[in-house]
């Protein structure tokens, strides 16, 4: 065979080699999906099997890692290949620490590996967390595991009993789980936050009571367990200051009602003020004549000053604040009235004058308002009387005059202008705020008198004068 019929026959193997191969490649390429941890990732490849496709992947293996199918296992167009990556587990159960490299997720089974029994009640905590024991724990590469034993409780509520256990961190989660709500006042012996640690716990549970707290401007609901009003109101952070009170007063038992009024006191202290009246005074004044007057000195009020405790209410029915007592606490003058002084002349001066032709000398002349009377005109009816006063006959030439004249003045002589010379010999009637002369005649002689005179008081001067004429 010739060289060029060699070459040919050569070309054509390495050709028919090469398409041998490219078909292959052609026939054995396909889609891969890689499932790690739950995550998928798809890779399109000539690998024959798992090994070599994990190996061309770069996805390396650990000693306690899952595969699945197995390295050698051939692989199919679309097969998948699932990987489970061990993850370091701790458990923590009754006092012990176990410790595993595994690539188990699910809790009930990694506690089977440990040998670790649960009852029913007992909790499981993942990575802190409570956790159901079929619940696959994350694709983490570690995580703890703890089991919380269950605790017996017994719980007494008032007379009602619970009998339950518990794996709850703390007796308070415990009732909290078993629907038992706890107020804020209840008390709860041993407390909430007593930590359950697998020993049976014993506890009681006091109600508190609903109350409705009722004030000037609010009202609020709470609770509390007293046992008193007052202790209600502390633990409710109502503060009951200086005459505050409360209905029902703060040491009586909480009302079965629940219903307590709180009425808020408050007092002030005022001073108050009056005028204090200032009094009169005469004086003689030697200076003046007499039937004068002068003002001495002119009056002044006084004051007086009192210190008066007022005490206001705010009850939660009333529209704010009322007066509800007044009292007195301190009285005194703080200025003194000064006296109004009204001096009145004692200076007798003696003159004459000649009136309606008759000269006269007198020392006093006083206006007055005459009438006229006699005997049986006294106006008194059917009714007749001579005798007057001083005892002597009524006729002209006598005067009635009120009773503080007659007492000082009986006798006086005097001259009335109109009526003539006469003598002060009986008491008369009077008229307020007016000198009054009643002028004296017999039934026989009798004269009508209605008008004013004018009474002149004749020498000698008397030792004793009335200075003052009422």
């Amino acid at each position: 065979m010739s060289f060029l019929k060699r070459w040919r026959w050569a070309v054509i193997g390495v050709a028919a080699i090469i398409l041998t191969v490219v078909i292959a490649l052609i026939l054995t390429r396909k889609q891969i999906i890689i499932i790690i941890n739950g995550e998928e990732q798809k890779f399109v490849t000539n690998a024959l099997t798992v090994e070599r496709l994990l190996t061309l992947a770069d996805i390396p293996l650990g000693e306690y890692d899952y595969v699945y199918p197995t390295l050698k296992t051939w692989l199919r167009k679309d097969s998948s290949i699932v990987i489970e990556q061990a993850a370091q587990i701790q458990i923590f159960a009754d006092g012990e620490t176990y410790s595993m490299l595994t690539p188990e997720r699910t809790p009930v089974i990694l506690l089977a590996k440990a040998g670790i029994g649960l009852s029913p009640d007992d909790r499981i905590l993942a990575d802190g967390v409570s956790i159901a024991l079929d619940q696959a724990l994350s694709p983490a590469p570690s995580h703890s595991l703890q089991v919380r034993r269950a605790t017996q409780i017994t719980l007494d509520d008032g007379g009602q009993d619970y009998h339950f256990a518990s794996a709850a961190a703390t007796l308070g989660e415990a009732l909290w789980e078993q629907g038992i709500t706890l107020y804020h006042s209840d008390q709860l012996n041993p407390s909430s936050d007593t930590p359950l640690e697998g020993d049976p716990v014993q506890a009681n549970l006091i109600r508190s009571q609903a109350l409705t707290v009722r004030m000037m401007a609010e009202t609020f609901q709470t609770r509390a367990i007293g046992p008193t009003v007052g202790a209600a109101l502390t633990d409710s952070g109502v503060a009951l200051q200086g005459s505050d009170y409360s209905i029902p007063p703060e040491n009586e038992q909480l009302p079965e009602n629940g219903d307590i009024q709180v009425v808020r006191v408050r007092e002030e202290v005022l001073l108050e003020q009056e005028p204090l009246p200032f009094g009169a005074i005469q004086q003689a004044l030697p200076d003046l004549e007499i039937d004068n007057t002068a003002v001495v000195q002119a009056g002044e009020y006084g004051l007086t000053a009192q210190r008066v405790r007022v005490v206001y209410e705010a009850h939660p029915a009333s529209d704010g604040w009322q007066e509800v007592d007044r009292q007195v606490e301190d009285e005194w003058v703080a200025r003194e009235p000064v006296a109004r002084i009204s001096g009145y002349g004692t200076k007798i001066v003696v003159r004459t004058e000649n009136v309606g032709g008759t000269s006269i000398e007198y020392w006093r002349k006083v206006e007055a308002y005459a009438t006229s009377y006699s005997p049986c005109r006294l106006g008194v009816p059917d009714y007749c009387n001579t005798t007057t006063a001083s005892g002597k006959q009524l006729q002209q030439g006598m005067i009635g005059v009120i009773r503080a004249w007659f007492n000082m003045m009986r006798g006086q002589q005097v001259f009335i202008s109109g009526y003539g010379f006469a003598t002060i010999e009986d008491i008369g009637a009077g008229v307020s705020g007016r000198h009054w002369v009643d002028l004296g005649y017999t039934d026989a002689d009798w004269v009508t008198w209605s008008q004013n005179v004018t009474v002149y008081f004749l020498t000698p001067v008397p030792a004793n004068i009335m200075w003052v004429l009422e």
